[in-house]
């Protein structure tokens, strides 16, 4: 199955790309999808544009699941794809109301609806649950490589919709480089939209295998 005509000829015209994955990022798409997609055809499609001349993906090391993530990130660097990573931090979640419900929609609730709120908080509280969110953001970082690259491309690829990048990306465009941002629906910032040249759909970009989400 072969690129759309027209996508391949907007790349044509520039004379050098730089790809920047950020594969968290990209991992929660697979829930707006519906279905996973595979990392290394992602890096075979973006290779086979004979503009992109380096393809850098950003993404944490498991720290807690060691050997299984070293080996993830060799397989990516093993493509030819340039991994960027640091250490995933485990930040520790109190378990309140804030947890479950946003405050503004705590203030819907009836006293009934907030008493059973709190007799599940007390429950989950005397099992001694603990409940922990990984963190690993690379914004700052891949905002410091595509300054450093802007004055060497004629384009970037961004795989991401995060706001943090809007700083940036204004630089290119007043250096008049092209900003071509792949994302999902409802997951590319508004601030984003404002600056990109084009905005590709990645679900209808990506062309490798799709194993569709099941309900756990």
């Amino acid at each position: 199955m072969s690129q759309p005509k027209n996508e391949q000829l907007d790349f044509s015209k520039e004379t050098s790309l730089i790809a920047f994955l950020d594969l968290a990022n990209m991992f929660h798409w697979q829930d707006t999808l519906k279905w996973n997609f595979s990392i290394y055809y992602v890096i075979k499609q973006l290779l086979e544009i004979r503009t992109v001349k380096e393809l850098r993906i950003y993404y944490g090391l498991n720290t807690r699941e060691l050997q299984k993530s070293e080996n993830f990130h060799q397989r990516l660097r093993k493509t030819g794809a340039i991994v960027i990573s640091k250490p995933v931090k485990w930040i520790r979640k109190e378990i309140t109301k804030d947890l479950f419900v946003k405050p503004s929609t705590l203030d819907l609730f009836d006293t009934n609806a907030h008493t059973k709120l709190d007799e599940l908080i007390a429950c989950l509280q005397q099992q001694g649950i603990v409940i922990e969110e990984p963190k690993c953001n690379f914004d700052v970082e891949m905002a410091l490589d595509m300054l450093d690259n802007m004055d060497k491309i004629s384009g970037i690829l961004v795989f991401s919709g995060d706001s943090d990048l809007k700083e940036p990306l204004e630089r290119f465009k007043l250096k008049e480089k092209h900003i071509y941002i792949f994302g999902v629906r409802g997951q590319v910032a508004a601030e984003l939209w404002k600056v990109l040249t084009k905005y590709f759909d990645f679900g209808k970009w990506y062309q490798g295998p799709r194993k569709r989400k099941t309900r756990s």
